[in-house]
């Protein structure tokens, strides 16, 4: 039971981190605090397990590549909280979430898609699913939530520095990727509450 308790108290936290991703694209340092509450009991309880092991350390590697992509810290902390969680076999939890998670890619690809009618910034057929056209009234209202250029780490990119002389801007827009991990999270919390083969189970 407290493990069923820390696994759903791991799926609040992430839902709350990426409730502030989406509003302002910066989460809180003592979300993730918090978080690593829930994280610790789990690891706790079931590190005797070998394919517990094995599914947390791919976990912590995945969040390791990812930021060394440039993805965000917010995103690897997160893929490394998520690896605390106890797999459902034979999959490693990390892989549950991020195939689950995909499943918000297509729509958000026609959000994008739609939102991009109409307006006049040139874009390739895969850049009207990827990239969103906006004005630049719109940019300087809520920077943070585009990117504008190429960027190789997020943590490096200030949208303060940019100096917007077009009134219609093309930038990479999307639903942070943090939300896409919590989505597959309760997904794989759903599986996980089944009772199809929970780690701690397998002798």
């Amino acid at each position: 039971m407290l493990q069923e308790a820390a696994v759903i108290a791991l799926g609040v936290v992430l839902a709350a981190a990426s409730w502030q991703d989406v509003k302002t694209r910066e989460i809180d340092a003592w979300i993730f605090a918090i978080g690593a509450l829930p994280a610790a009991a789990l690891i706790y309880m079931n590190s005797p397990y070998p394919f517990y092991l094995f599914s947390l350390a791919v976990s912590l590697v995945l969040a390791s590549v990812m930021r060394f992509l440039g993805s965000g810290y917010a995103d690897s902390i997160a893929m490394a909280l998520i690896g605390s969680a106890p797999p459902v076999p034979p999959f490693p939890t990390a892989f549950i979430v991020i195939l689950a998670g995909s499943v918000l890619l297509p729509v958000h690809m026609v959000h994008i898609y739609l939102a991009n009618r109409g307006k006049p910034c040139e874009m390739t057929s895969l850049e009207k699913l990827t990239h969103i056209c906006i004005s630049k009234e719109e940019f300087h209202k809520n920077p943070t939530k585009y990117i504008v250029g190429e960027v190789r780490d997020v943590e490096k990119y200030d949208p303060r520095r940019l100096e917007v002389k077009e009134q219609w801007i093309k930038a990479k827009y999307g639903l942070p990727y943090l939300l896409y991990l919590t989505v597959g999270y309760w997904i794989y919390v759903i599986l996980y509450l089944s009772g199809k083969s929970p780690v701690a189970g397998i002798a």
